[in-house]
Parts: structure tokens; sequence; C-alpha cells
């Protein structure tokens, strides 16, 4: 539901979190603004919690293919003695790159990322960079990272223009013109009813 569809809830309403309701039009409208903000809800921190599962699993899946290099790299070092000093350099160059990649990306993606929540495709793609020097694993990761960020702030932006954004808080419905006796027992029909009692009264809603 979007800001401009409301008639009756403000901004200022929707931070304090309760609504007073004093006709069936503001029930009406509260209960939908209700309904859209537990979906809403429901919806952003499931997208929240699943990039965030992804973003702490891939740094184990780095370590363990890296382990996964070594122990494959032992038992073909005999290839590098056998290319001579050359071969030795190379390897040793290999394996230096390797944990230099591994710990930068674990101390600008731990920060930045984990720490303080980026989600900015460009500083996804900054921070998981040095992870391309580790393995072929790490050149996916990198991939895979700069799509999931570039979705999350896709969804974050559609969900910016729904009302109640970010945190979705579901009203607190309270009422002074209704046959209800409390609010656990506000209904539509109590309060149409009561206005059906007041108008037949001459009287009117305030």
């Amino acid at each position: 539901m979007k800001p401009s569809e409301l008639t009756y809830i403000t901004q200022d309403i929707i931070d304090k979190g309760t609504f007073n309701v004093t006709s069936p039009e503001m029930l009406e409208e509260a209960r939908r603004y209700n309904m859209d903000a537990v979906t809403n809800n429901s919806k952003r921190k499931r997208m929240t919690v699943t990039t965030g599962i992804w973003l702490i699993i891939q740094i184990p899946i780095i370590i363990a293919s890296i382990c996964m290099y070594l122990t494959l790299e032992t038992l073909s070092d005999h290839n590098a003695f056998r290319a001579g000093d050359f071969g030795l350099i190379m390897s040793y160059a290999r394996l230096g790159a390797m944990f230099l990649g591994l710990f930068a990306y674990l101390g600008l993606f731990g920060y930045y990322i984990i720490f303080r929540f980026q989600r900015d495709p460009k500083i996804m793609f900054l921070c998981s960079a040095p992870a391309m020097l580790t393995t072929f694993w790490g050149v996916l990761i990198v991939i895979i990272n700069v799509v999931v960020a570039y979705i999350y702030e896709h969804k974050e932006e559609k969900f910016s223009e729904e009302a109640g954004y970010p945190a979705f808080v579901r009203l607190a419905v309270t009422t002074v013109e209704s046959d209800a006796r409390s609010i656990q027992d506000l209904t539509y029909d109590s309060i149409k009813e009561r206005t059906k009692h007041w108008r037949a009264e001459g009287d009117e809603f305030l």
C-alpha cells in the first residue's frame, strides 16, 4: 500500500504506532494497512535473513576451497621441483597471492559487508574482489555477491515506496466511539452499528 492510497493514516500515526478509529472507513483503512504491513515486514525480513545466510556461508566455502587446493598442491609438489627454481617461485607466488587475497577479503568483507551492513553492488564487488585471488570458487562467489547485492537493493527500493517503511509497524487500533467492550472486540460491524445508532439520534461523528 502506497502512502498516497492512505486517507486517514499519516506518517505521524505510523510513527506512534496507534490509530484511534471513529468511523467504519477509518477501521477499514487500518485493517488494510495492517495486512500490508505484516506482509511487507515478513517479506523484508525473509529477504534480509536469506541474504545474510549467503553472506555468512560463503566465508567457509572459500576457506574450504583453499584447503582443497592446498591438499592437491601438496600432492603435486614434485612437479614444481621437477620444473626447477622457476617452478618453485611460481608455486610460492601463487600461495602468497592466495593468502593475501584471503586476508584482504576477510578484512574488507567482514568490516563493510558483515559489520557495517553495506549492500551496494559496487561496494560488494570491491570488498569481494580479493577473493578472486584465492581459487575459482572465489571468482564465482564475487559474481554471485554482485547479483545478490543488485537484487537486494532493487527489492529494498520497492519496499521504500510502501507505507510504513522501514519497520512496517502494525498499528494498534483503538476507539472511543464504538460498542466494542475492548480493542479485542473491535470489529467493522461494531462501529457500523454504533454509527447507525448515533445517526438515528441525529448525532454526528467527531
